[in-house]
């Protein structure tokens, strides 16, 4: 069967793949176009011929747009989707560039929330289309040092204990996700393999959190398969 609705996916970096929004997106019959604009690909001007918009994660600043001006073009996008009402998903840096460009500011924390740790939703997430009916605690992938406050118009619909704004919804079809619901246990070993020294540094076994991996991200599989389907339904 031919897709019928396609969707840009923006990537930060090798090891930043969509992993299970690419596998449920695929199992919807949805196209996920992917654009790597730190390889050097130029992004497009608008969202014309796209039905959504997903960005994903990184290791780069949503502030650091003199270094990496290709932010500024993603920014733009976000904001061509709000205004077209075409549904957005934005994965850790992608939920940061989501609240940078509806206004809110984003900066560096005084600590990195790297590991599996619980996202607690808001009670108001029980009456969201792609939130409703799951558990209310789930313990799931955070690897970042940036927070975010929320932006103007947005509804909060989850948080951590060490992060306020975990989740949130703008309009009715943009949402930004601090954590990454769409990691698997292959491509967190390649970011715990990328970052091993900096981690060991910073007193994290990785070697721990690989076996956290395997025990932690495959139950958290089904989740993030009807979360993303229900974001596909939206498009």
């Amino acid at each position: 069967m031919t897709p019928s609705k396609k969707v840009l996916f923006i990537q930060h970096g090798a090891i930043d793949r969509p992993g299970l929004l690419a596998e449920a997106l695929s199992r919807c019959q949805v196209d996920l176009s992917i654009a790597r604009p730190y390889e050097g690909e130029i992004l497009p001007d608008s969202l014309e011929g796209f039905d959504g918009l997903a960005v994903g994660g990184g290791a780069q600043g949503a502030y650091e747009s003199e270094k990496f001006p290709y932010l500024l073009s993603e920014c733009h996008l976000i904001r061509e989707a709000a205004h077209l009402e075409k549904p957005v998903l934005g994965l850790c840096l992608g939920a940061q560039l989501m609240a940078l460009a509806l206004g809110a500011p984003v900066r560096p924390g005084a600590h990195r929330e790297i590991g599996f740790f619980p996202v607690t939703l808001d009670p108001i997430a029980r009456y969201d289309p792609l939130w409703c009916d799951l558990p209310t605690d789930f313990v799931t992938t955070h690897w970042h040092g940036d927070f975010f406050d929320l932006p103007a118009a947005c509804m909060r619909l989850g948080s951590s204990a060490m992060t306020p704004n975990q989740l949130f919804r703008y309009g009715s079809g943009l949402y930004g996700l601090q954590f990454h619901l769409e990691m698997t246990p292959e491509l967190f070993e390649e970011m715990v393999e990328d970052s091993r020294d900096d981690l060991a540094a910073a007193g994290t076994d990785p070697d721990r959190l690989r076996e956290q991996a395997w025990s932690t991200l495959p139950p958290l599989r089904e989740t993030a398969e009807i979360v993303f389907s229900r974001w596909a339904a939206m498009l």
